[in-house]
């Protein structure tokens, strides 16, 4: 269980003044104990700072356990936020940038997507298979340089026609028409006069 902060420094505060405390007595009691000539009153002094300096010894000890304690509660502490973030971004969907390209396979999977449907008549393994092989043609269509330029209807039919099945299907979106492209100029072939 995790200490409070003020808590934690009040304690930190009385341990060190009990130090200083047991330090000063056990340095009055050494010093009394090499001074006394009797040797029955050296050693009740003697004693007293064995007992005095374990104090202090144990005072430094505790106070070094609590800092150990305080250094793990933050760092468990700050290993449940970080898996706690983890667990957030994790939850949230992942949806990576798409490309020309992406967006044009996607907008034939959708033009082709009741066809392969009613070609499956209503049965979920034999569509998951066709539309499996859509994607497996699209992304082997996208390989060729001019995948972008060709309209998303020729695709489908293109597709459509290697898959076997019937092309019925309209492009209910405007697709806008391919660039023209100038024929380029020629060198005019003179006539030979001769």
């Amino acid at each position: 269980m995790a200490r409070s902060a003020e808590k934690q420094a009040r304690s930190e505060a009385i341990l060190g003044e009990l130090a200083e405390l047991g330090l000063m007595l056990a340095r009055d009691l050494a010093t009394q104990a090499r001074a006394c000539e009797d040797p029955a009153q050296q050693a009740v002094l003697v004693d007293g700072f064995h007992k005095t300096s374990r104090a202090v010894r144990l005072t430094i000890a505790l106070d070094a356990k609590l800092d150990r304690n305080a250094a793990r509660d933050a760092a468990e502490e700050s290993a449940r936020a970080e898996a706690a973030a983890i667990e957030a971004a994790a939850s949230e969907p992942f949806f990576p940038p798409r490309g020309p390209a992406e967006r044009r396979k996607d907008r034939v999977r959708g033009l082709m997507n009741r066809l392969i449907w009613n070609e499956s008549e209503g049965d979920s393994d034999e569509y998951d298979v066709l539309y499996e092989d859509l994607s497996a043609r699209l992304d082997e269509a996208a390989l060729a340089p001019d995948f972008e330029d060709i309209p998303v209807e020729t695709l489908a039919r293109r597709i459509a026609a290697d898959m076997g099945l019937p092309a019925d299907f309209a492009l209910s979106l405007c697709e806008p028409a391919p660039p023209i492209r100038e024929p380029e100029p020629r060198e005019p072939v003179l006539a030979d006069t001769g």
